[in-house]
């Protein structure tokens, strides 16, 4: 991974420990790791050497394929570091989802 400003840095660890608030405090530290990570990758602060999912790469006037498993990757799943929060998201948040409408009449 290339060097990223500490300003990029600051800006993405600090959105992430809002969006990592509810996190356990046992995880919480990796998800906003994870999180600011994904994030600087998607927006081209920082790049691995090649990108997984590259199945062949040229430097001269640049030409490169890619896996259609991994051009089909969007949001979190495009990057290791998003897999790692999607991860670390299902941990903290896995089990029943309960959604109810009450009666008519019932006051809540």
């Amino acid at each position: 991974m290339s060097a990223a400003s500490d300003e990029a840095v600051t800006l993405w660890l600090a959105e992430a420990a809002v969006d990592c608030a509810t996190f356990p405090e046992a995880i919480r530290a990796r998800a906003e790791m994870a999180y600011a990570a994904h994030r600087l990758v998607e927006v081209g602060v920082v790049a691995g050497a090649v990108p997984a999912g590259v199945t062949s790469f040229k430097s001269g006037t640049f030409s490169a394929t890619v896996a259609d498993a991994a051009a089909s990757r969007t949001g979190f799943a495009a990057t290791a570091y998003g897999q790692e929060f999607i991860t670390l998201r299902r941990r903290a948040f896995a089990g029943p989802r309960l959604a109810w409408t009450p009666p008519a009449g019932m006051d809540c």
